[in-house]
């Protein structure tokens, strides 16, 4: 009976139309709670035909999770579709795995997936969900990409963590930790890291710093695909989401599309004569 009841909730969670109702007669959280309280606060999902688990996230990050897997497949799908044969991936921004574990699956043993997360929150948790998926080709970095080295100001709070002082000021966010970045063009030659075949940025509004940072690594032939979430809110003052998809085309990305998801721009930006190659270290 109680597995009738939980099939019953999750699919009142997760169709759109009756979410939908749900919001109209203010039982969306109360449904969302109990299918959290249901699942004995593990979450599972079958994410581009691989399931993925994750250990006991909090209320917040469950809705979370829900968002991205109800919202934001668009990213999955093209990174799924590009990786599908193997390959290498960055997630930077990894929070607490949510792309990097279906993509490490999705993978499989003929390709590495590569992570960074500075919160130490989120990173702990990370490590955490890639023990429970018995991931074996996963590498994860407790580091922020920048376009310069040393030590910053973290503010907010898992999954929505900023080193960006206009981001941290609009969401009223107090500080966090102070973690420690570095160019990603440098990182790759030191630690002797594979050019990826596909990137993935959610670095809430310093995305156009880790794009400078990593120019060299993502202008080679053997990085294929950018998926970028673009937040016009949080980046600084002084640059424009157009700045933004100028750098990505200049870096040879010479096919974009982009949609908005609430406030946020998904840009998924591929090379149309992407070469095949083998990719120095």
């Amino acid at each position: 009976m109680l597995r009738h009841l939980n099939d019953a909730i999750r699919s009142l969670t997760h169709n759109r139309r009756l979410t939908k109702i749900a919001r109209d007669f203010h039982i969306a959280g109360i449904l969302k709670r109990c299918d959290y309280w249901l699942r004995g606060q593990v979450v599972r999902h079958v994410i581009g035909g691989v399931q993925v688990v994750f250990a006991e996230p909090d209320a917040a990050e469950f809705h979370a999770l829900e968002s991205y897997y109800g919202n934001e497949l668009d990213f999955v799908e093209a990174l799924e579709k590009r990786l599908r044969g193997g390959g290498v991936y960055y997630d930077i921004g990894s929070n607490i795995g949510e792309f990097l574990i279906p993509v490490a699956k999705i993978v499989g043993e003929r390709g590495r997936v590569i992570g960074f997360e500075p919160y130490p929150g989120s990173y702990q948790l990370l490590i955490r969900n890639i023990a429970l998926n018995q991931l074996t080709n996963a590498t994860v970095f407790k580091l922020g990409l920048s376009d310069s080295s040393g030590e910053i100001q973290l503010f907010g709070t898992r999954g929505a963590a900023t080193t960006v002082p206009r981001a941290a000021s609009e969401n009223k966010s107090s500080p966090a930790a102070v973690i420690q970045v570095t160019r990603g063009d440098d990182l790759r030659r030191t630690a002797g890291l594979p050019v990826p075949k596909a990137v993935k940025i959610d670095v809430e509004g310093a995305e156009f710093g880790v794009l400078n940072g990593l120019k060299e690594t993502l202008s080679s032939p053997a990085c294929e695909l950018l998926c970028l979430e673009i937040h016009p809110r949080f980046i600084p003052a002084e640059v424009s989401p157009e700045m933004v998809l100028s750098l990505v085309r200049s870096l040879g990305f010479n096919h974009t599309e982009s949609r908005q998801c609430g406030s946020r721009v998904h840009l998924i930006a591929e090379k149309a004569e992407a070469q095949v190659c083998d990719a120095p270290a």
